[in-house]
């Protein structure tokens, strides 16, 4: 009588080596890119305080929350990268995930900062 195997470790679900190494590759290539667009925001936040005028309060908490959205729009991705990595599947998209949520988040951060400063 054989066992019967899961279905994550049968032959089928496999991705063939050269597409795994592409996967893996393209998904550091794009989580480093996501880490660096991350701190280029992380430090245009960190001059958001220097603005003078408009509603300080409004100021402050979008630059938090702006803050936050970063530092876990990149985290959580980039460890769901690592768990499909592991489970050989296909993981090259958590990353560009990541690095949209980056992106757009800094836009609405930084329109709503901006509609707070008189021009």
């Amino acid at each position: 009588m054989t066992t019967p195997t899961p279905a994550s470790t049968s032959p089928s679900s496999r991705r063939p080596l050269p597409l795994a190494i592409l996967d893996i590759a393209a998904g550091i290539i794009i989580g480093v890119i996501g880490l660096a667009t991350g701190i280029g925001v992380l430090a245009t936040v960190a001059q958001f305080g220097a603005l003078e005028g408009g509603n300080e309060g409004l100021r402050s908490a979008t630059s938090s929350a702006l803050i936050a959205v970063v530092i876990f729009g990149w985290a959580i991705p980039s460890g769901m990268f690592l768990v499909r990595a592991i489970q050989r599947r296909y993981a090259f998209y958590w990353p560009i995930i990541g690095l949209l949520i980056v992106i757009i988040s800094f836009y609405i951060g930084t329109a709503i900062v901006g509609s707070t400063v008189a021009a």
